[in-house]
């Protein structure tokens, strides 16, 4: 399975579905992560603490590495646009970026932020930027080096926790990562300097999510898990019965 995922700021990617991506990863797929910004404003508080005034440029080094080592964690591969944190919107010149990269990567499925939503501006541009782009990337007349691709599932993971409900996020489908869970959890610890709050808010909405999927396929097994919404509906050849 090859998995892109399009991130809004460095860390979204690993905080709600890491699990998911290195599941994939140690199964044998490939993934990709797209980071839209390095976070560098909104989503670098550690960085800022006690009065502290780095440049832009230095907090957007550390949050490039901190992406890294969290990717390399992962198993997957990690590109940087450095469009702005609270600076970029919704253009069709990057509609055509990000369609570059489902035509580039050819992925099997995608997985990006859920939308609308209210509470992040960045998280809102990112979602609407991939549901285009992923519709974009399959026209035949689009002026590129690359055929057309044909438009995989996306999946969109938590909104922000813990205001999820709130923004609307519904999941229709869960992943269990217990397996996986120490994977997830080193590559969280990557974004101590600037995110050190993200192990212990992920590992809670982790069980959340497990407890969630026990009640619903009746596997106690479950101890951690992610959480999705579908954008499309599952088109197969039986009904999708829980693999549990």
């Amino acid at each position: 399975m090859r998995i892109l995922a399009f991130s809004a700021h460095v860390a979204d990617f690993c905080s709600r579905s890491g699990g998911t991506l290195a599941k994939a990863v140690k199964e044998g797929g490939q993934v990709r992560v797209v980071a839209l910004t390095n976070g560098e404003r909104s989503e670098s508080g550690g960085l800022y603490a006690g009065g502290a005034k780095p440049s832009i440029e230095e907090v957007k080094a550390v949050r490039v590495q901190e992406g890294k080592e969290a990717a390399e964690i992962i198993g997957a591969e990690i590109r940087f646009l450095d469009w702005g944190d609270l600076s970029f919107d919704f253009t069709m010149e990057r509609v055509k970026t990000l369609a570059e990269e489902i035509r580039e990567f050819r992925p099997d499925a995608i997985v990006t932020h859920h939308g609308p939503d209210p509470v992040s501006v960045d998280h809102d541009t990112c979602y609407r930027l991939v549901l285009r782009a992923a519709q974009v990337a399959g026209a035949p007349g689009l002026e590129s080096e690359r055929r057309p691709a044909r438009r995989p599932p996306i999946f969109l993971f938590e909104a922000t926790i813990p205001l999820t409900e709130l923004e609307g996020f519904n999941p229709d489908l869960y992943v269990d990562i217990t397996e996986v869970w120490e994977t997830k959890l080193r590559a969280l610890q990557a974004f101590h300097r600037a995110q050190g709050f993200l192990p212990a808010w992920y590992t809670d909405q982790a069980r959340l999510r497990a407890f969630q999927a026990q009640r619903l396929c009746g596997n106690n097994a479950i101890q951690y898990a992610e959480a999705f919404e579908r954008v499309q509906p599952w088109v197969g050849k039986r009904l999708p019965l829980d693999e549990l």
